[in-house]
């Protein structure tokens, strides 16, 4: 009887150390999970997790019909890691609490603004150029920002969409020196 005591304490110790291993593996699991999202030089999410938020913002715009907007910023070429971290601080600072905020490229930024209408997301556009007009690349000069807004009334196909309607959009701020936005998909005649 007393070997089979000993057995069953055993295996209740065994149970409990498997059961904080489980628990430290999760907790480090959950921890890669998000620093596989997360940008490591901004601190704002990667261009991984904009493609899966991004996927998710079409399905709520398919299933709830609503609009959404997406804005791209580019700050130009050759801006150092600190004026990238300042950037995204002040993104941040122009954006909501359920805005997403992701470091696309070296120099790029995109958000996705759930929820937003086209007058809404030009709105966002201005804050966004306001937010940043204080950087200073190297040397003090100032930035080269290029800001794109696209509205989508309509979900688009998918996340390639997306990021050609935004290319389109900096490609036509770069152009014009200003803020570039345009409601994708709408009913002609609509804003």
């Amino acid at each position: 009887m007393r070997d089979c005591m000993l057995i069953v304490v055993l295996a209740v110790a065994a149970l409990g150390g498997l059961a904080g291993v489980i628990v430290a593996l999760r907790r480090s699991l959950a921890r890669e999970r998000a620093l596989a999202r997360t940008d490591d030089v901004t601190g704002v999410r990667n261009a991984r997790a904009f493609r899966e938020a991004a996927v998710a913002e079409i399905a709520r715009s398919r299933r709830y019909q609503h609009p959404f907007t997406v804005a791209c910023v580019d700050l130009g070429n050759r801006v150092g890691d600190g004026v990238l971290r300042s950037a995204a601080v002040a993104l941040r600072a122009a954006l909501r609490t359920t805005d997403l905020i992701a470091r696309l490229g070296r120099d790029e930024f995109i958000v996705i603004l759930p929820e937003t209408s086209a007058a809404a997301g030009r709105l966002v556009l201005d804050k966004l150029r306001a937010g940043l007009a204080d950087l200073r690349a190297v040397g003090d000069r100032p930035l080269s920002t290029s800001i794109g807004g696209v509205t989508f009334l309509h979900p688009p196909a998918g996340v390639d969409e997306i990021i050609h309607a935004t290319d389109e959009r900096i490609a036509d701020a770069r152009a014009t020196r200003a803020p570039s936005h345009v409601t994708w998909n709408a009913v002609p005649g609509e804003p």
